[in-house]
């Protein structure tokens, strides 16, 4: 049987699968095995590795590998610092038992002015680098953060691929990453404390036409205009909006992007409405194509970055509407509401 890997975002992780070498009790899960490495590739021994549902915590040895046993079956969360680094996040589905997991952890360095910041202040720190293929800084990649709720930021790399954003609220964050010459990138996670990720970026297909490059890098009118329209909405989305991020579909493998959903801690609220209308929705594709009243589980979990989810006992943001205006969805009964709604989904394909 081939082993899944599931991996929350393309952050700070590589995953790689083999076979156990020997049958297991069928109510057995194998250990969880790793390896934490550095960005320069070098093993990282003594960080701690914590998994949620693990009694004790683990460190690596002097080649940077752990092993963590009897995980519980199903999705768990793991954690790894240490001193000097970033902390890395990443959540997985355990195996079955005739599986084994191995994952390998990226660790981003700290720098001496955000050791600075986490002494004088209790506020949450994305940072990290931007790489291409080969895992060389990318100077020069704007990377903007979608999701903070007070603004939206932006930041440039520099010669060694470095980008910062301090005192960034807790809950879905989405990073757009672009640079000239390269494909651009979007990468959604929940932060709930201090993150460090790596981006990678492809170089461009320069057999392209020209306007396709632009299309691709993010950076013609077009894209950059419904970025702009994403920023604003995420930023603004109140307390009844819902972002499910890649982080919560990826250990849920490639079922249907609908029930997915539903099984997503974020989205419990909507779970009525979800049943009312049959997982149905009225949708938006990457925030400008309109596709209309169709069912999300024509979409594949494993092929979306994130998904907006607008429901219907609320007004959807005026850029949704300006795109949706005419695309003839009707309303359905709402869990909430008599009056009944529409249940908008704006839907972001992976990269």
């Amino acid at each position: 049987m081939k082993p899944i890997i599931r991996c929350a975002i393309a952050v700070l992780c590589v995953a790689a699968a083999s076979l156990a070498g020997a049958q297991q009790p069928a109510d057995a899960t194998p250990p969880l095995r790793g390896h934490v490495r550095s960005a320069g590739g070098q093993p990282l021994p003594d960080a701690e590795v914590n998994v949620d549902g693990a009694r004790s915590s683990v460190r690596t040895d002097a080649q940077g590998a752990f092993s963590v046993p009897n995980l519980s079956k199903g999705i768990h969360t793991i954690g790894v610092r240490r001193i000097g680094y970033l902390p890395a996040a990443l959540q997985i589905v355990t195996p079955l038992a005739n599986d084994a997991l191995t994952l390998t952890f990226t660790l981003v360095p700290s720098r001496q002015e955000l050791d600075t910041v986490k002494v004088r202040a209790r506020i949450n720190v994305l940072a990290g680098i931007v790489v291409d293929a080969r895992n060389r800084p990318i100077a020069g990649a704007t990377v903007d953060l979608i999701g903070d709720r007070l603004r939206g930021s932006a930041d440039t790399t520099g010669d060694d691929g470095w980008f910062t954003f301090t005192a960034v609220r807790s809950g879905p964050i989405v990073l757009h990453v672009v640079r000239e010459g390269y494909v651009g990138v979007t990468q959604s996670i929940d932060l709930k404390d201090w993150r460090g990720v790596v981006v990678h970026m492809a170089s461009m297909d320069t057999t392209l036409s020209k306007s396709k490059q632009r299309m691709l890098s993010g950076l013609g009118n077009t894209s950059r205009h419904v970025w702009l329209e994403t920023l604003q909405r995420l930023s603004r989305r109140n307390v009844q909006s819902i972002v499910v991020t890649r982080e919560e579909l990826a250990p849920l493998g490639s079922i249907p992007l609908g029930e997915a959903i539903t099984r997503a801690p974020s989205a419990v609220n909507l779970l009525r409405d979800m049943q009312v209308s049959l997982n149905v929705a009225c949708v938006l594709l990457n925030g400008r194509q309109m596709i209309g009243q169709v069912s999300l589980d024509n979409y594949d979990a494993d092929d979306v970055e994130f998904v907006e989810l607008y429901p219907p006992y609320m007004r959807p943001p005026s850029s949704v509407m300006a795109y949706m205006g005419i695309a003839g969805c009707t309303s359905a009964r709402s869990a909430l509401m008599d009056s009944g709604g529409i249940l908008y989904a704006v839907v972001w394909m992976k990269n």
